[in-house]
């Protein structure tokens, strides 16, 4: 005789990695199984139905939100969105990630990329360009904890990239501009890369309002350079890693 087949409540839960199961979601999001409107399963029912513990579920889904894929209300539960053309990078994402790469990595794409994102913009910004960039800063600014100052961080960048008016130069900034939030959780976290590092955003406005490609150009790199001088050894540590200790951090603060 066959014994008796096990209940759901008995079957044993599959774990799985907080990667893996950021990649499930991503799957149904970018496959259109879970359309925009959608409400995905409570942070409970992901922990339980995946053996992922709910601090790394609320994680993932903080992840899926800053790359626009969710939205999560207060109360209510997280959502599917509208994917935007920088959401529907993100499986040129997912390839990047399979390279671990590390800050050092992104850090150095960002010179090559930005420097000449910033003289393009320098040399063709229109004034409602400039106006968004303002008012990205002008969150940042005033923002007051370290996710929204992250989020206004990219942000800003986002809309230098913009102004480049360049279409192949946008898509290239939007395809890792997760692994620039994660990079900015970091520096923003660290008390000296964030005194050193903040005070070039208004060297790169002023640069760009002004049309002085080559100092933009400067101000960028110097930017940049706070964190290659300033990030130790986590710059050569996988910048997932690195990324999930800021949040892990951040989740205890907030405890």
């Amino acid at each position: 005789m066959n014994p008796p087949r096990p209940t759901d409540a008995e079957r044993p839960v599959r774990t799985i990695t907080r990667a893996e199961l950021a990649r499930h979601l991503e799957t149904l999001i970018f496959s259109g199984e879970a359309a925009p409107g959608t409400k995905l399963p409570s942070e409970r029912r992901l922990s339980e139905e995946h053996g992922v513990s709910r601090p790394a579920v609320r994680e993932v889904l903080r992840g899926l939100e800053e790359r626009g894929l969710i939205e999560v209300q207060a109360g209510r539960g997280a959502f599917v969105r509208q994917l935007t053309e920088a959401a529907d990078l993100g499986p040129i994402d997912t390839i990047y990630r399979r390279r671990r790469p590390t800050p050092r990595d992104v850090i150095e794409a960002r010179l090559m990329l930005e420097q000449r994102t910033v003289r393009s913009a320098a040399e063709k910004a229109t004034p409602e360009d400039l106006a968004l960039i303002r008012e990205a800063l002008t969150r940042f600014e005033r923002a007051d904890d370290l996710l929204a100052r992250a989020r206004a961080d990219v942000d800003f960048h986002s809309a230098v990239a913009a102004a480049a008016h360049n279409p192949v130069i946008e898509t290239m900034f939007a395809s890792i501009r997760t692994m620039c939030f994660e990079l900015m959780m970091r520096s923003l976290a660290d008390p000296t890369v964030h005194r050193k590092g903040v005070p070039y955003h208004r060297e790169i406005v002023d640069a760009i309002s002004a049309g002085d490609a080559a100092g933009a150009e400067r101000a960028i790199a110097a930017h940049l350079q706070v964190a290659l001088d300033h990030y130790g050894a986590d710059l050569d540590r996988p910048l997932d890693l690195v990324a999930q200790r800021e949040m892990h951090r951040l989740m205890a603060n907030e405890r």
